[in-house]
């Protein structure tokens, strides 16, 4: 029983990382409005119907890191010493998110030009997206809540959060040049946390 879930699991990485690697492709080439769900279907050698057993939308894939990276940081609460704060916390989870976006290997800021040039024709995120970052948003609270048990800390942990996370998207969507971009963010997130670590 194992050992299916694990090939199952393993065909299905196989299956996004080709969804991923076809659309990265066409996307460079023909940019994100010429490009079809049929075309990345046919460049990940996929059905149709598969595409959306991974993805809502063509657009999603832009964002395709997301839930990996927001495991990643929610993972850096473990490593934070038993008296750190609330903001400390949320500086922890900030600090894996903004290092990811600068580290190459990760490949978060490959399509970042792509992401802003789709932000700034759709005059904002398109819904899809919308409820992506929100579930990740909503993910990292709850992480923060299970190490931080405090319901009286809540409230101001979840702002904390929500500032940080809407001033690197900003930024993120504001910068042009993709070697100023981290940097930007990181400025960014410090301003956004600087009311709440006082």
């Amino acid at each position: 029983m194992g050992e299916q879930t694990g090939a199952r699991a393993r065909r299905r990485a196989e299956t996004r990382g080709a969804i991923v690697r076809a659309a990265t492709g066409l996307f460079r080439e023909r940019g994100v409005a010429a490009t079809s769900i049929d075309d990345i279907a046919a460049g990940a050698g996929i059905a149709r119907r598969t595409f959306f057993l991974h993805f809502p939308s063509k657009e999603d894939v832009l964002f395709h890191y997301l839930e990996g990276h927001v495991g990643r940081a929610a993972e850096a609460l473990d490593g934070l010493p038993a008296q750190a704060s609330p903001a400390q916390g949320v500086a922890a989870v900030m600090a894996v998110l903004v290092d990811l976006f600068e580290d190459p290997t990760a490949g978060t800021d490959e399509l970042a030009d792509l992401r802003a040039e789709l932000v700034t024709a759709a005059r904002g995120l398109p819904a899809s997206l919308v409820v992506r970052l929100q579930r990740a948003q909503s993910d990292l609270v709850g992480a923060l809540r299970l190490r931080f048990p405090d319901p009286a800390g809540w409230p101001l942990m979840a702002a904390h959060l929500g500032a940080c996370m809407g001033a690197a998207t900003a930024a993120a969507v504001a910068v042009e040049r993709p070697g100023a971009r981290a940097a930007a963010i990181r400025d960014a997130v410090g301003r956004a946390s600087a009311g709440f670590e006082a």
